[in-house]
């Protein structure tokens, strides 16, 4: 009797330590099991929140793509090849927030958000923590039950969400668009999240009533299409654009957690020597003007 109690003593600190231990392992506010009784995992499709905790904020990456240019084939294979399938699950945590929204001729304010839901996990060891299943209150056919249908889910949308077109639109409200999505409580990009990525797919051509780039970037106004920016001192010298921009500086609680990348869509007119860099330069200049010091760009290859 004495060495079954000792046994039964030994395996619940065995379990207690475990359960210590995979705590540690977890970030904070990630549920350790799925139908976790204090944080469980949203199921319902009609929510903006399905497969993501009830009651905690992991992490959100919000993808602007920029539809205001067309899109060939190449551009488009490049982009599902960045922002979805097997990239988007091995960049992205379990239980982080992933979101859509169309950069075209709609206001920002009346734009909505084309998908939004958490990163299943799929029961895989991975390098994330808390990726594989845990046995301890978990199935593992469920979870990757659970996984498969964020996948089906996640496939639908890119097939509906983004194909080859040959639209131009009539305004390019990048900026615009880049901060709607930082100051709108609705839009659920808050400084909550421990983690924020946004994501904007673009040719970066700014084109709007206050300001464009079309004109900023060229050398002599007389060429029909831009080969160099001008640099971001020459552009806020105009007072109207520099009011524009400081009357939308994000202050820098909203800028908490950020990471912005630019994924840099070559179109036919973006091939011409100089522009390519000089506009880089510029939204770089303009995002340390704004206080954004966390961000990347990567090129898309010249497809020509």
């Amino acid at each position: 009797m004495l060495k079954f109690k000792i046994f039964l003593i030994g395996l619940t600190f065995s379990f207690l330590t475990t359960s210590i231990i995979n705590a540690k392992n977890f970030p904070t506010g990630y549920p350790e099991c799925w139908k976790d009784s204090k944080n469980p995992i949203v199921l319902n499709p009609k929510s903006s929140n399905q497969f993501c905790p009830l009651n905690s904020k992991l992490g959100h990456k919000f993808f602007l793509v920029d539809f205001t240019s067309p899109l060939k084939l190449a551009q488009v294979d490049w982009i599902k090849g960045r922002i979805f399938g097997d990239t988007l699950i091995k960049t992205t945590p379990p239980y982080h927030k992933i979101s859509y929204m169309k950069i075209d001729d709609t206001p920002p304010q009346s734009q909505l958000i084309m998908y939004s839901k958490c990163r299943a996990k799929s029961g895989n060891k991975s390098k994330f923590p808390g990726e594989e299943t845990n046995s301890r209150c978990e199935g593992d056919k469920q979870i990757k039950e659970v996984f498969d249908a964020w996948k089906i889910l996640n496939t639908k949308f890119e097939n509906d969400f983004i194909k080859a077109n040959d639209i131009e639109g009539k305004q390019s409200l990048i900026f615009e668009y880049f901060f709607h999505v930082l100051r709108e409580a609705k839009v659920d990009f808050t400084p909550d999240y421990p983690e924020r990525e946004l994501i904007i797919v673009s040719d970066l051509m700014q084109f709007s009533k206050r300001f464009s780039f079309y004109n900023h970037c060229k050398t002599n106004l007389e060429i029909l299409k831009p080969n160099k920016c001008k640099s971001f001192a020459s552009l806020i010298k105009n007072k109207k654009v520099k009011n524009y921009i400081d009357d939308r500086k994000p202050n820098k609680q909203t800028l908490k957690n950020l990471k912005v990348t630019i994924l840099y869509i070559n179109h036919d007119y973006e091939t011409r020597d100089g522009l390519s860099s000089s506009l880089v330069k510029l939204w770089e200049d303009l995002f340390n003007y704004i206080g954004v010091d966390n961000y990347e760009v990567i090129k898309q290859l010249d497809i020509q």
